[in-house]
């Protein structure tokens, strides 16, 4: 063996010991003294207190970043791939995957629809904006504010001065609630919410376009009630299939060729409240529980607990938070569930990922380029933080923000 192999192999076994040295010995109880912890990366910026901030990531190393003056889409080295104008005095935002609205509730007459490009289209109603939702395709829904009714409004970037659906409600003591609309954009489902004599919800199931609809009564092909129910959340999920989510129970709906009418695949009947409901893509949902139904007789789930579901009812996981919980996101097939300042990571399983303290109130807690990278949004600051391997005698030490610039 030449000297020059013999010199090789020695520095392939040196590197071979360094790496696993890193890498291994203290995920196999060896070398400690370094342990995993959320970080400050020094990437973040500065907002108004009062400017509205919201934000929405899609699983990539990008987000949007929206405020009463502006939408930006952000890099995880907080640079913008893009900045558009806006003026809202009280933005609200609507995300679902690549798509993001940007309006005002229930005084504004302007939704601006956005995706990774920038501009997607913009719509402008004649009468004020109730609510505006949009789905993963770039189909909008407006529910607009009539004197003595409202009208529901579909659009996407091909139609926005003439929608693509449009419904107009005259009832005292009837009022719309949500909007939903198939990622193939066949189908609008529209909540209702009756107070003519007991409170009751109905969900109505319409077509959208004139082919489908043609032999029915302005699209409309099903129409389920809900008794004594508020829906308190409307998704569609893959295969057409819809969640509903009411303040007692959640249950599946199956649309598609081959069905009349809408069929009722499941039904997860609630013993306690839910204080937050999340989907993510078409495959799964989650929400945490609250305080014991007043209509149950089981104990329930302990105040605090994240459940997690298959798009088809089935449980996957749970969590239990240990306390009430204030913030749930998902993303990268995994949950983020929060309660004051003390946030928690799991995977659908449910078994537990990180836990950070922040050491300040937090406005939005989401995943970024993967679970270990997330944004930690406070009242008038947002940074970027990672999990990182660190010394064991640096762990009692806190690290403030990092701000590096303020966004205008």
């Amino acid at each position: 063996m030449s000297t020059s192999t013999k010199v090789l192999i020695a520095v392939a076994l040196v590197a071979a010991a360094i790496l696993v040295q890193i890498f291994v010995l203290p995920y196999l109880g060896f070398g400690a003294g370094h342990e995993m912890s959320i970080m400050p990366t020094g990437r973040g910026f500065t907002y108004d207190f009062d400017s509205g901030a919201a934000f929405h990531s899609n699983d990539s190393r990008f987000f949007y970043f929206a405020t009463r003056d502006a939408v930006r889409l952000m890099n995880s080295n907080d640079a913008a791939e893009w900045h558009h104008t806006l003026h809202f005095n009280n933005p609200w935002l609507s995300a679902r995957g690549d798509y993001v609205a940007v309006g005002e509730e229930r005084s504004g007459r302007q939704v601006y629809v956005f995706n990774d490009s920038g501009l997607s289209f913009r719509i402008t109603m004649e009468n004020p904006i109730l609510s505006f939702g949009v789905n993963e395709t770039g189909f909008l829904s407006v529910i607009a504010q009539y004197e003595g009714g409202y009208g529901i409004y579909v659009f996407n970037e091909h139609r926005t001065s003439t929608p693509l659906f449009h419904w107009d409600i005259f009832y005292d003591l009837v009022t719309p609630t949500h909007v939903e609309v198939s990622p193939d954009g066949r189908y609008v489902v529209i909540t209702i919410v009756d107070l003519s004599f007991n409170v009751r919800s109905s969900v109505q199931f319409r077509y959208m376009n004139q082919w489908d609809a043609w032999n029915t009564d302005l699209g409309l092909f099903a129409t389920q009630d809900f008794p004594g129910e508020i829906i308190t959340a409307l998704r569609f999920m893959d295969g057409n299939r819809l969640v509903v989510a009411t303040t007692s129970r959640i249950s599946g709906f199956q649309l598609g060729p081959g069905h009349a009418v809408s069929r009722e695949l499941w039904t997860i009947n609630l013993e306690n409240a839910k204080t937050h409901i999340q989907f993510y893509g078409g495959t799964h949902f989650a929400f945490a529980v609250g305080d014991r139904l007043l209509t149950t007789m089981g104990d329930g789930d302990p105040v605090g607990t994240v459940r997690i579901y298959g798009v088809n009812g089935n449980p996957t996981g749970r969590f239990e938070l240990g306390r009430r919980a204030t913030h749930l996101r998902m993303g990268h097939s995994a949950v983020i569930v929060g309660g004051d300042r003390s946030f928690h990571a799991m995977d659908f399983r449910g078994t537990p990922l990180w836990e950070h303290t922040s050491l300040f109130d937090t406005r939005d807690v989401l995943f970024l380029d993967n679970t270990n990278t997330i944004l930690i949004a406070g009242s008038n600051q947002a940074e970027i933080f990672e999990r990182r391997r660190i010394r064991e005698e640096y762990r009692e030490f806190d690290f403030e923000f990092g701000i590096q610039e303020e966004v205008s």
